[in-house]
C-alpha cells in the first residue's frame, strides 16, 4: 500500500497489492489517529485534519476514519516544532516581558473602557436630561396655544358690536 496525500477530503489513491492483515497492521504502525498526531504536534484532532486537507500533512481516511502517517507528522514537527519545544529557558524572559505588555494593555482597555461607561453614563444623562425639557416645552406650548385661543375668542367677542353683544347675537 503506498503513501497518499489527502487532497480536499477526497479519499487518496491507494496502490493495489496484496490486502492481507499483517500488511495492514504494519500500515497502522505507521500512523497516527488525529488525535495522537494533535498529541505529537500540540494542537487538536481538528487542526490535523485541517492539515491533512491542506496537504501540510500527509493521511488518508480508511474506513471512515483518518490515518496520519508518522513520518509526515514527524516531519512537521522538526519543520515547525512543537509549540512545547519552542519554549527555552531563554524565552521565559521574554515570557515575562510579554506578561508585563500584557498588564499593561489590559491596563489600558481597563482604563479606556471605564471612561467609555462613564461616557454613556454621561449620554444617557443628557439624553434624559433633553426630553424632561422638551416635555416640558410640549406641555408650556399647549398652554400657550390654549391662552391664544382664549384670547381669539375674547378678541372677536370684543369686535362684535354693542348691540349684538347686548342681545346675542
Amino acid at each position: 500500500m503506498g503513501a497518499a496525500v489527502a487532497d480536499g477530503g477526497m479519499m487518496p489513491h491507494m496502490d493495489s497489492g496484496p490486502q492481507n492483515g499483517s500488511e495492514r497492521r504494519d500500515t497502522d504502525d505507521a500512523t497516527y489517529s488525529p488525535v495522537e498526531a494533535g498529541r505529537v504536534l500540540g494542537v487538536s484532532a481538528e487542526r490535523v485534519r485541517q492539515l491533512v486537507d491542506a496537504g501540510d500533512l500527509n493521511g488518508e481516511k480508511r474506513g471512515g476514519r483518518w490515518h496520519v502517517f508518522k513520518v509526515s507528522v514527524h516531519d512537521a514537527l522538526e519543520t515547525r516544532g512543537s509549540p512545547r519545544s519552542k519554549r527555552s529557558p531563554e524565552s521565559f524572559e521574554d515570557g515575562a516581558y510579554e506578561a508585563a505588555e500584557l498588564r499593561a494593555t489590559v491596563q489600558d482597555l481597563s482604563y479606556r473602557l471605564g471612561r467609555s461607561e462613564a461616557r454613556a453614563e454621561l449620554t444617557e444623562l443628557a439624553e434624559s436630561t433633553i426630553r424632561e425639557d422638551l416635555e416640558r416645552e410640549r406641555r408650556r406650548a399647549d398652554r400657550l396655544e390654549d391662552e391664544a385661543r382664549q384670547l381669539r375668542e375674547q378678541l372677536e367677542a370684543s369686535r362684535r358690536g354693542f348691540w349684538k353683544r347686548l342681545f346675542g347675537g
